[in-house]
């Protein structure tokens, strides 16, 4: 249902010695809150902090996160929305990967906390344009949670026929993003294609067709496609490759506009359905979080592998040739699509995805050159070697935004332990989860396309949210 949140686990108390820092926002969506608490542990276990918010597990031991070990303390940083209320606890858990979906893998180690996220309120305000042929129409939007309100909404302008407008309102909400459906107060709904609410962090956003994009104007309403180049040779590598594009939605409709590229290895898996192993199907994880209102739309290139791809893919800490690769891609491939298809062409604009080893060779790549690539996704990326993360370990922090996600399944949990061992290098390094770093795991998931191709829409979302 539009109105209903999901229910929260409850909490059980127990005394134990906590603490909490709060940091000043830097927007008013936002605002980094600092956890952290003195426990002691058995082996193979760790802390972690459980919260009825989404950003803190929303109440289910299992999604509870783990905190990072600094000598005797356990601490943690994490994004809320700012002046947000919110309840925690702290519990220690098992790290065996086969318990982690467990719920009742956990003993509480502190009592219920109560908190509000500083920040001033901390209020997003989004004004929404919906264009329909309803005769009178109201928005239904969260306000805070539990909290969903109605606004009316007044016509702004006309729309594309005579039974049609253009409505307006301007809501407020606490949440850090505004979640809303609008309905005509007699019992029709607008909901998205497949069901659900809009969401959107937008402070002007319109609404048509089942379409949310960011601004005044309606989406375009096209339709996304492929372009493939075949055998483009590399005269850096010595060796050919095809070259898979994708152009978002608006792409052809609005053809002074300009996009971000997301950069994507192995490229003939990541679209269509005739991929090896049913590939990931990027394309259709993009049309739906752009036609959701949930992602920028980009530009995705798509880069196939070779015969050398495990040397390409190898970070030269780990004897492979990963500088060559980032250099063919940061000195060939990137001016040559810069020159073909309209992108924005700037760091903040341009991110590396891959999974495996190509998840690690997109760390590698966003380590080395952050200068060119300011968004990072990894899933499932090989960090069992570790040459890479002692690496980070070691130097200075990047100004990065990076994705890292696993499973916890298969014969080696999917690398779930190291995947873990370098988000905590980067919570170290002052990186913030929900921030600068998103981090997943995707329990029952092992180490193939098939769940990388459900949650790639995840990593997504984090590296290009609508704006």
């Amino acid at each position: 249902m539009h109105d209903q949140l999901a229910p929260t686990r409850p909490f059980i108390a127990v005394a134990a010695i906590v603490a909490i820092t709060l940091v000043a926002p830097a927007t008013a969506e936002a605002v980094e809150v600092r956890f952290e608490v003195r426990q002691d542990t058995g082996w193979g276990e760790s802390v972690y902090v459980i919260g009825d918010r989404p950003e803190l597990g929303d109440g289910d031991r299992a999604g509870a996160l783990r905190m990072v070990p600094d000598g005797g303390l356990w601490r943690l940083a994490v994004d809320l929305p700012a002046g947000a209320a919110y309840r925690y606890q702290y519990l220690v858990r098992s790290n065996d990967a086969d318990r982690l979906a467990d719920a009742g893998n956990a003993r509480a180690v502190s009592g219920v906390i109560d908190a509000t996220a500083p920040g001033g309120g901390g209020e997003l305000t989004v004004r929404v344009r919906y264009v329909s042929g309803f005769s009178q129409a109201m928005l239904r939007y969260g306000y805070a949670d539990g909290d969903w309100r109605d606004a009316a909404m007044t016509i702004v302008g006309n729309g594309r026929n005579a039974s049609e407008h253009v409505w307006e309102a301007t809501v407020r909400t606490r949440r850090g993003e505004l979640e809303f459906v609008p309905h005509d107060g007699a019992g029709r709904w607008d909901n998205p294609p497949g069901g659900g609410n809009y969401r959107t962090r937008a402070a002007t956003a319109t609404l048509q067709d089942g379409r949310l994009a960011a601004g005044t104007q309606p989406a375009s309403g096209g339709s996304s496609r492929i372009e493939i180049v075949r055998r483009w040779y590399s005269r850096i590598l010595g060796n050919a490759r095809d070259v898979f594009v994708y152009l978002p939605p608006s792409y052809d409709a609005q053809p002074g506009r300009r996009f971000p590229v997301l950069y994507a290895h192995d490229g003939q898996n990541i679209f269509g359905p005739d991929a090896m192993f049913g590939g990931w199907r990027m394309e259709l994880a993009a049309d739906r979080m752009i036609r959701e209102g949930r992602m920028e739309e980009v530009i995705i290139v798509g880069l196939a592998n070779t015969s050398g791809r495990m040397s390409e893919y190898m970070p030269n800490e780990e004897g492979g040739d990963g500088r060559r690769y980032t250099s063919f891609i940061v000195d060939e491939i990137k001016p040559w699509v810069d020159r073909t298809w309209r992108t924005k062409t700037g760091r903040e604009s341009t991110g590396v995805i891959g999974s495996s080893l190509g998840g690690l060779i997109s760390v590698f790549i966003g380590w080395e050159r952050p200068d060119v690539f300011g968004k990072v996704g990894s899933l499932s990326g090989s960090f069992w070697l570790p040459e890479l993360s002692n690496r980070i370990e070691r130097e200075p922090r990047r100004d990065v935004r990076v994705w890292l996600d696993s499973g916890n399944a298969g014969n080696s949990d999917d690398s779930l332990e190291n995947t873990i061992r370098l988000r905590d290098i980067l919570l170290r390094k002052g990186f913030v989860l929900g921030d600068d770093l998103g981090h997943l795991v995707d329990y029952g998931a092992s180490h193939n396309e098939v769940y990388w191709r459900g949650r790639v829409h995840r990593a997504l979302e984090f590296l290009f949210p609508a704006r």
